[in-house]
């Protein structure tokens, strides 16, 4: 054999050697890709079933900081509609001009529109203080009754007014 017919067979082989590398990486990409599509349909039949679940249970509750809020207050203490979130926020950054003192707002939120009895408990309730204490409904909240004022949260299923009126003595 000569050296030209030497080098075509070894160049030859060198092909066909980088052309069968070719068809294993293919392979084991396909493999991989495969492999990622059934772990997104577990994760998506199987696994997703949670994470749907958790977020469709997940409870929901009013806001209990600043940011982002406008400068305004509702023109009512006790509101037969839901006050804006960002409305809601100014509130708990502070009371409103002639409230006592420059300290942060509370306000009592009710999830439960047609329950007229725990509507006229909580009013009554909200009625015995000054400016600064606000009553108004909150539909997508999970709890029956929910009370606010900056950073801190305090939510029941049901009015307990000695709870309702200690926490706002406590943040008054």
């Amino acid at each position: 054999m000569s050296n030209g017919q030497e080098r075509r067979i070894k160049k030859d082989r060198k092909h066909q050697e980088r052309l069968a590398a070719e068809r294993r990486r293919g392979r084991g990409r396909i493999a991989k890709r495969w492999g990622l599509y059934a772990a997104v349909g577990l994760l998506v039949v199987g696994g997703g079933g949670v994470l749907v679940t958790k977020a469709v249970t997940a409870k929901i509750y009013p806001p209990t900081g600043m940011n982002p809020h406008v400068e305004s207050y509702p023109s009512c203490r006790i509101c037969p509609s839901s006050i804006p979130e960002e409305m809601q926020r100014h509130i708990l950054e502070h009371r409103e001009p002639g409230g006592p003192g420059d300290r942060p707002g509370i306000i009592v939120h009710y999830s439960c529109t047609s329950c007229p009895e725990v509507v006229a408990k909580l009013t009554r309730i909200v009625e015995r203080y000054p400016r600064g204490v606000y009553l108004a409904p909150y539909p997508r909240m999970s709890p029956r009754v929910a009370l606010t004022t900056l950073g801190v949260l305090e939510a029941m299923e049901d009015v307990d007014e000695g709870r309702i009126v200690a926490f706002i003595q406590k943040h008054l």
